[in-house]
């Protein structure tokens, strides 16, 4: 059950053990967190947060921010223009938004989304693919299912002309 809590620029914060949580603010943070259902948040641009165990939560904010998680059901989210979130175990989320940005989940039944434009993203087996795009007129998404219409695990996609090709 233990916390950390770092706040400034280049600042840390690592915490380990059940329930555990780490928090960290400010440009160049770091946050890890280790042990079932531990959390760990980053604020700022060049953010870290990384998180390990079952049900772990990951999430960072700012450009160039990265998220990380592992762990059945874990989540990873990152947030800001070229973010990468990642996240591995059955049913594990990524999610990213800002442009160019990354999200890569891996093991059976994972969620990989890229709210912003220019972004790519891979899941595992049974997966799903979420990714957008402009038409011209309009932002829309396209969706893909690993096995179904070409679509293969782990592998990277990217949208070209309103559909999903490998990247």
């Amino acid at each position: 059950g233990s916390t950390a809590a770092s706040s400034g620029d280049y600042s840390k914060a690592a915490s380990s053990g059940n329930s555990s949580t780490a928090a960290s603010s400010g440009d160049s943070s770091k946050a890890a967190s280790s042990g079932n259902y531990s959390t760990a948040a980053s604020s700022g641009n060049y953010s870290t947060a990384a998180s390990s165990g079952y049900g772990s939560t990951a999430a960072s904010s700012g450009d160039y921010s990265k998220a990380a998680s592992s762990g059945n059901y874990s989540t990873a989210a990152s947030s800001g223009d070229y973010s990468k979130a990642a996240s591995s175990g059955d049913y594990s989320k990524a999610a990213s938004s800002g442009n160019y940005s990354t999200a890569a989940s891996s093991g059976e039944n994972t969620i990989s989304m890229v709210a912003g434009l220019s972004g790519s993203a891979k899941a595992g087996p049974n997966g799903c693919i979420a990714l957008c795009w402009y038409d011209g007129s309009r932002n829309r998404v396209v969706v893909g299912y690993v096995g179904e219409g070409g679509i293969e695990a782990d592998t990277w996609y990217v949208v070209r002309d309103g559909r999903l090709e490998a990247a």
